[in-house]
């Protein structure tokens, strides 16, 4: 029997039962940054769409910044409040403090976003580059095309508080548009949460000590 094939499953299966437990001991919080998400992809698109009809640039980048700052101002309560509520735990011992809670669970949140972000990096590096249209498109081989192309778009509206910026950048076709916007939802969680559990720096909330 191999040893470190026998170790490595076991590794594997303890990461997986780790991550399982903690999406469902939060699953309250993640459900509540899926809700803000959707909530934001509608009211982003519908800024987007508005500017974008105008032709007015600086409506576009405009709708576009308000709308992200609108999406990440929701997350930073959330993972705040949250964050608030376990440090009253934390001081009394009942919880361990996990300064990354914020980070874990955007993560966990922002699978969907990494699903189409992966899958579209996937089709854009098996796309032969080599072969053209005439109108200048990449078409070859197809499903590679498809597959970045599908993906590219889905996983571009599902983040539609961010497209008013991406498109005023031009870089909503290159395949790390994708993985860029999840960056700042990562950031403002794992600020918002961690400033949560020393009370500080809170929005809308009573930050008088407890």
């Amino acid at each position: 029997m191999d040893i470190n094939s026998t170790d490595g499953n076991l590794k594997r299966k303890n990461f997986l039962a780790r991550a399982l437990g903690f999406c469902g001991k939060n699953s309250d919080l993640i459900v509540k940054m899926l809700v803000h998400q959707f909530g934001l992809t509608v009211f982003g698109y519908l800024l987007y769409s508005a500017a974008n009809v105008s032709g007015n640039g600086a409506l576009v980048i405009g709708f576009g910044i308000f709308s992200a700052v609108f999406y990440l101002v929701l997350l930073y309560v959330l993972t705040w409040e949250n964050g608030l509520k376990d440090k009253v735990r934390i001081d009394s011992g009942r919880v361990k403090k996990d300064s990354l809670k914020g980070v874990k669970a955007c993560l966990a949140a922002s699978l969907p976003n990494l699903i189409f972000a992966v899958l579209a990096l996937i089709g854009y590096l098996c796309i032969d580059k080599g072969v053209l249209s005439a109108e200048g498109a990449y078409t070859s081989p197809a499903w590679a095309v498809n597959l970045f192309g599908i993906c590219q778009i889905v996983g571009a509206y599902l983040n539609s508080m961010y497209i008013g910026i991406g498109d005023y950048l031009g870089i909503l076709q290159y395949p790390f548009y994708l993985f860029v916007i999840i960056v700042p939802t990562m950031v403002v969680c794992g600020v918002g949460y961690w400033l949560g559990t020393k009370n500080k720096y809170g929005l809308f909330s009573d930050t008088r000590k407890r």
